[in-house]
């Protein structure tokens, strides 16, 4: 099975990697970045609270791809949880297209707020930008985020590495992809 376009792990690291490319961070370098990423197939309660005390925890904000069934190749929807003074800020975004080269940003499904990487790395509120709510600038960002994957496909194979971590769907946390990959 070519896991690249059918789904499992190997596709499901692909995109994050890409989102986190398309958003304007680099992958490696010397400093992480502040913005870490997860992928869940559905999400309850139990991996909400989870994935909100290690935000909570590590100060970094996650962008979490939620996957319809374990064999989809690309998310279904995304939840970007940042910590905030008074806990954490949990809300369903969708990455959108600026322009043709710039970073993605991530705009709130309400439209009414958006989200981008800042210089030293962090997922900060920004001025909303009309281009930001159109639905021409979502497909746009769907198509790089599904190109960038599609390159970065043959690069993501083997299984889970040592730093891969899953949340199954009891809320604990593995080392180990929860299904067969």
């Amino acid at each position: 099975m070519n896991t690249s376009t059918t789904g499992g792990h190997d596709a499901r690291r692909a995109n994050a990697y890409a989102l986190h490319l398309e958003l304007g961070l680099p992958v490696g370098g010397t400093v992480p970045a502040a913005v870490k990423f997860a992928s869940v197939t559905g999400i309850d309660m139990g991996i909400l609270n989870v994935a909100a005390c290690k935000v909570a925890e590590s100060g970094w904000a996650c962008v979490i791809a939620i996957y319809a069934d374990e064999e989809a190749a690309a998310p279904h929807w995304y939840l970007a949880m940042m910590p905030h003074a008074e806990g954490v800020i949990a809300t369903k975004v969708i990455p959108a297209a600026l322009g043709d080269d710039g970073p993605l940003v991530l705009m709130t499904e309400d439209r009414r707020q958006q989200f981008a990487v800042s210089e030293c790395g962090r997922l900060i509120a920004v001025p909303v930008e009309t281009a930001a709510r159109q639905r021409r600038s979502h497909r746009r960002a769907a198509k790089r985020i599904a190109a960038t994957a599609e390159a970065l496909a043959p690069f993501c194979t083997g299984g889970p590495t040592p730093g891969d971590l899953f949340v199954d769907s009891s809320g604990n946390i593995r080392n180990a992809a929860p299904f067969a990959a």
